[in-house]
């Protein structure tokens, strides 16, 4: 006790993270909470500290990241407290909640200031009065006397690993700026650039603005004013008295504390921290990283994972507030310390521990099935989970093939389920490997895997079913079959006849987009060429195809003279008259030969950003997805792109956005990107990449993949110079020799590009292509039929009193035709009737 009420000796300290507290504050040690305070104002002073600021830069595999409230300086008492939720944790104390796994991408930076102290006038004895007149022992045992102001911050960090290193180098520098202070400088442009790659920042702090910032950056910013501004600090500990110093005598009814740090709290701890963190990792595993697996499929598997995820969270809470009273009837001497061995062991409850393995099964199942629909799906199988179509117990065979088939001839449908299939894994991959073998045979097969696993429905046996006979062909025998019984494999649907009509897949449909002048035409011509003449020389030797007619200017003496170069015959879909307005007028497509076996058809395309607005562009959109409604797959979307441009087009913010809106969020996966004009960026993307790197991040919810496999250099040029050489214009060696360089490099190029687009699937209408705007376009294709078949209608109403009508009679238009929007619809006056007609153009070249 102390003497006449000086300094207590049996004072406590405890990290602030309530920050209500204030000088003669009431606490509650039993469940470390503040319980309110003195109704009399107590005067206080302040007392400079002078102690060395605390910084540590911890790599996230170290030891001491097992426990970050220990990590942070708060006491064992307080720790369990926190993580018993006896009290909130809040403040600083808010770290327990991190939601993230801490492994070796993981950098925690730690800073710990005290700068202050705050206590009465003349410490105890300014509050003896006031206590001693006022009940307060029935709630609290403590009252704070006086409060350690400062700062302390945790930022934790997730770095991307490829820049892991670098970013080391950079946060050891800002530690050692911070830790002498006075040579803290400003961060330069190529440190901000590196910082702004750390994946995720996360603080933690007494003070409520450093939580809200985002990138380290900031931080460091801040906590240069924070070293010099006193008045922006918060309160880092309280020191607590027992009330009953206060009295001035032992007081027998104040309750004592009883619960030291032994080996058996510190296994509590331990115990508390496993299931903690066993939860957490747990929670991402399905929530973050199941749910990024399964991109949308199984949803009902799925939301049974997250109903056990949300059980094993309420076992958790029961186990916690169990754990809670154990301890809290420890600490006030109701059950003896010794009894915490019965109650705390290392391992789980049972209960937990069984729900716990189910979920991780279940996971690891998903997990298992997600690699079967990769392998299929890289087969060219469609893999289809037949509980999300309905298919359940009681459906007849025949219903079950009418959902599977629908009107489809060409579908082949491999049944199956799990059991099935884990039973007689032999047969399984025999069927398999038969209708991959049929595929090659006949293209025009569409693959289907029927996944039966999840649905209540009964499947006997393995099966292969065509939709031409609806026959279930022989499968192997399932678990309950005999050994002896002989497998037999059915025979799959006939090739198609001559008559039949070339298989899809013969042609690789790519569209292209790009800027108006990015120039489209010439990269098809120029491309057609590189795939043809290996060099320079063979290309001068012969006849340069020619898939679009071409214009150009070329400079052709020393006083700067230009002359038009014309490439093809002249072609009214080209436009070479006015400058800044798309060349392309309409979409057309142009097909040519590029391996066995293999035609491109590139669909060209009007370039946006012309110069008579953005309604223009709108139009030359809708124009676009009219065009393409005569397609029934895509094999890839290129946009074409210049290497140094300085500003992006504002109108391909509305390009990609309607392209996702026609084609379905899935399409960013089958984009493409080609440079023109790379010979000056030495056959690199240029200054162009960051620009489309910042503009892919703004779209959040999709990812964009823009990696050396997709993205392709080549360099027009050298084509310019072979139809100029045509044209008989003259150059001199050294020019010869660098267009001779440029075109071995794009006939390199263009054999890559080649190759990937050979190996591209197919994204194919009413499957992957799926969308609103797609339904919206079939819509309007039908409203003018359904319209004049109504006024005809009325037409005959009137007519017939007059013993007269008028047949209509469809005409069947041409597949390839397209509905042009661009064409003025005059009407027309056919006998007593005027017509407004639609201009059809044809579309599809073959």
């Amino acid at each position: 006790m102390s003497d006449a009420f000086g300094v207590a000796q049996d004072n406590i300290e405890r990290i602030a993270i309530d920050q209500r507290g204030s000088i003669g504050s009431f606490y509650d040690r039993y469940e470390d909470n503040i319980k309110g305070k003195l109704g009399e104002k107590v005067k206080t002073n302040f007392h400079k500290i002078n102690q060395p600021m605390i910084c540590m830069l911890t790599h996230g595999h170290a030891p001491e990241c097992e426990n970050l409230l220990k990590l942070v300086g708060i006491n064992h008492q307080l720790r369990l407290s926190i993580s018993l939720e006896m009290t909130r944790a809040t403040g600083i104390a808010s770290l327990i909640n991190y939601s993230q796994p801490i492994d070796e991408h993981t950098r925690l930076f730690y800073i710990y200031q005290e700068s202050n102290r705050e206590l009465t006038k003349d410490h105890l004895r300014h509050l003896k009065n006031p206590v001693r007149s006022t009940n307060f022992v029935s709630f609290a045992t403590h009252i704070v006397t006086e409060i350690i102001w400062g700062f302390h911050i945790l930022v934790i960090l997730q770095l991307p690993a490829n820049q892991a290193k670098q970013i080391d180098v950079e946060l050891k520098k800002l530690l050692e700026s911070i830790i002498h202070k006075k040579y803290m400088v400003q961060i330069n442009s190529q440190q901000r650039t590196l910082l702004d790659q750390i994946v995720t920042t996360t603080i933690y702090s007494n003070i409520d603005v450093l939580t809200k910032l985002k990138k380290l950056e900031y931080v460091y910013q801040t906590i240069r004013g924070l070293q010099n501004n006193y008045e922006l600090h918060e309160r880092l500990k309280y020191i607590l008295t027992p009330i009953e110093w206060l009295y001035g005598y032992y007081t027998p009814n104040l309750s004592k504390f009883y619960l030291s740090e032994t080996e058996e709290i510190n296994i509590l701890e331990y115990y508390l921290i496993q299931q903690a963190s066993e939860l957490k990792v747990l929670n991402i595993r399905v929530n973050h990283d199941l749910f990024e697996l399964l991109q949308g499929i199984y949803k009902i598997q799925f939301k049974k994972i997250q109903d056990k995820l949300t059980q094993l969270q309420v076992l958790h809470m029961k186990d916690i507030e169990r754990l809670h009273n154990v301890v809290l009837n420890i600490r006030k001497g109701v059950i003896l310390e010794s009894s915490i061995k019965k109650e705390v062991s290392l391992d789980s409850p049972k209960e937990i521990q069984q729900l716990n393995t189910n979920i991780i099964i279940d996971i690891e199942h998903l997990e298992s099935k997600m690699k079967l629909i990769k392998k299929l799906k890289d087969a060219g199988f469609e893999y289809c989970d037949v509980e999300e179509l309905g298919i359940q117990d009681g459906l007849t065979t025949a219903k079950i093939n009418d959902v599977l088939f629908g009107t489809e001839s060409n579908k082949v449908i491999f049944f199956s389920n799990d059991t099935l299939k884990n039973n007689d894994q032999v047969g399984w991959t025999e069927f398999y490997s038969q209708m991959l073998a049929e595929k090659e045979k006949n293209r025009q097969l569409h693959l289907v895997y029927a996944d039966f696993t999840y649905s209540t429905y009964k499947l006997e046996k393995m099966a292969i079913n065509s939709s031409e006979d609806m026959k279930a062909y022989q499968n192997s025998p399932n678990s309950q079959s005999s050994k002896s019984e002989t497998k037999r494999k059915a025979p799959l649907p006939p090739s198609p006849s001559v008559q039949t009509p070339l298989p899809t897949n013969e042609f690789i449909n790519i569209l292209l987009l790009g800027e108006s002048g990015v120039g489209k035409s010439t990269f098809i011509n120029a491309f057609a060429n590189y795939l043809n003449f290996q060099n320079l020389d063979d290309a001068e030797k012969g006849e340069p195809i020619v898939i679009i007619p071409v214009s150009f200017m070329m400079t052709i003496n020393d006083n700067f003279d230009e002359k038009l170069i014309k490439f093809g015959e002249i072609d009214s879909n080209e436009n070479h008259n006015n400058s800044g307005q798309s060349v392309t007028q309409q979409c057309k497509s142009y097909v040519f030969k590029i391996s066995n076996g293999k035609k491109l058809r590139i669909i060209d395309t009007p370039g946006f950003g012309d110069t008579r607005g953005f309604d223009q562009d709108n139009l030359n959109m809708e124009e676009i997805f009219s065009f393409l409604h005569n397609i029934n797959y895509i094999n890839g979307i290129c946009f074409l792109f210049k290497p140094e441009i300085v500003q992006l087009n504002s109108y391909l913010k509305s390009c990609c956005t309607q392209l996702f809106d026609y084609f379905g969020q899935n399409i960013s996966d089958f984009f493409i990107f080609c440079f023109t004009n790379a010979r000056s960026t030495f056959f690199a993307p240029g200054n162009t990449r960051p620009l489309l790197t910042t503009f892919f991040q703004s779209f959040l919810e999709k990812k964009i993949p823009f990696q050396r496999k997709n993205t392709f250099c080549f360099d027009s040029e050298a084509f310019r110079y072979l139809v100029a050489i045509k044209d008989s214009m003259n150059f001199d060696p050294n020019e010869r020799n660098e267009f001779e360089q440029s075109w071995t490099r794009s006939v390199a190029e263009s054999e890559r590009f080649r190759d990937f687009l050979c190996t591209q699937h197919e994204y194919r209408k009413n499957h992957e292509w799926q969308s609103i705007k797609d339904v919206q376009f079939q819509i309007n294709f039908m409203i003018r039929p359904m319209l004049e078949t109504m006024r005809n209608l009325l037409r005959n109403i009137i007519l017939f009193d007059h013993d007269l009508s008028i047949k209509l009679s469809a005409t069947h238009a041409s597949p390839s035709s397209m509905l042009c929007y661009k064409c003025h619809r005059n009407p027309e006056k056919f006998n007593q009737f005027w017509i407004i007609q639609d201009y059809l153009h044809n579309s599809l070249n073959s």
